[in-house]
């Protein structure tokens, strides 16, 4: 009828598992190699101090209204004129994703470098932050490395 079929699905959980894999590993050894405690859970973010938890929140606060108000424009965008990109492009959630990201993961390298017991735990975040993004730059450039 139509949709994606079996084959592809199982391609795609096989890719998120790669995905998890070298993430997660990659994660893991340069804690390990810098001498860094472990995070405490798989979904778990961990705040370093309240003034670090109210900033995150008030980040996250700004980006759902923003992502609601993106959509009404790109929206709008998309029924007036479908041809040809214009300064609004830039707005695609892909963008904003990016965007959110940097600012989370700044905030919380920022914060590890000035308030954690662990110094180097900053350099962490940012070369987490440096691979995964390395890592989807890879994975669209190959078209998924061949998988999909």
């Amino acid at each position: 009828m139509g949709g994606p079929g079996l084959d592809f699905w199982f391609r795609f959980i096989f890719l998120m598992a790669i995905l998890v894999i070298i993430l997660n590993s990659f994660g893991a050894l340069m804690r390990r190699w810098l001498k860094v405690e472990k995070k405490r859970g798989f979904f778990s973010y961990d705040h370093v101090n309240k003034k670090h938890e109210k900033i995150d929140w008030t980040i996250r606060i700004i980006f759902v209204p923003l992502v609601l108000l993106l959509f009404i424009i790109l929206s709008g965008r998309a029924i007036v004129s479908d041809s040809e990109p214009g300064w609004y492009t830039w707005l695609h959630p892909f963008y904003l994703f990016i965007v959110f990201m940097v600012a989370t993961e700044g905030l919380k390298a920022f914060m590890e470098w000035k308030y954690a017991e662990n110094k180097r735990a900053y350099i962490v975040t940012l070369s987490e932050l440096g691979f995964g993004f390395a890592v989807i730059i890879s994975m669209i450039m190959t078209d998924f490395w061949g998988l999909l």
